[in-house]
């Protein structure tokens, strides 16, 4: 009785849960995957924001799932997200179900802000000052003077006087 005061006395969180699902399951049957985890969160009080349906990705390493005495591989899996809020109490129910849920390969599961997940925010460009590059810009404009090579007789009068100096 106690508990379940305490559950309506918290204030409701939003959260996203990113999953992967075994890409064993044919794509025909993936909804119903689907449908079986967002039944889980609607259960337990969860309200939608925003959700992505599943699609196939490699993955960046190898994962295993262990279902009963099996060690299951793989290397792509469908990988979607929900967005929702619930009620802090029964986040922990909904970790609990999806470790134990032989479909899931691997999930997350967040606190985050209401705002629109897709939105990407740009980062401010600086620039420092600008460097003109020899031949382009201004300095195109301006005439180049070819000198023509020196004499042998140039050159050692040249070095010559480097080395007194």
């Amino acid at each position: 009785m106690t508990e379940k005061i305490q559950v309506e006395q918290a204030e409701n969180r939003i959260y996203e849960l990113g999953y992967l699902v075994v890409s064993s399951i044919p794509e025909e049957k993936l909804p119903a995957e689907v449908t079986i985890i967002k039944d889980l969160l609607e259960t337990n009080g969860a309200v939608f924001v925003s959700e992505e349906s599943p699609r196939l990705k490699p993955l960046a390493y190898q994962m295993t799932k262990i279902v009963g005495p099996k060690h299951l591989k793989f290397d792509t899996a469908y990988f979607g997200w929900v967005k929702f809020e619930m009620n802090p109490v029964s986040v922990e129910v909904v970790k609990k179900t999806l470790e134990r849920n032989d479909s899931v390969i691997r999930f997350i599961l967040v606190k985050t802000v209401r705002e629109n997940t897709m939105s990407v925010i740009k980062a401010p460009n600086y620039r420092s000052e600008e460097k003109s590059i020899p031949g382009i810009g201004t300095d195109a404009k301006k005439e180049v003077v070819v000198k023509s090579p020196m004499t042998e007789a140039e050159l050692d009068k040249t070095i010559e006087q480097l080395i007194v100096e």
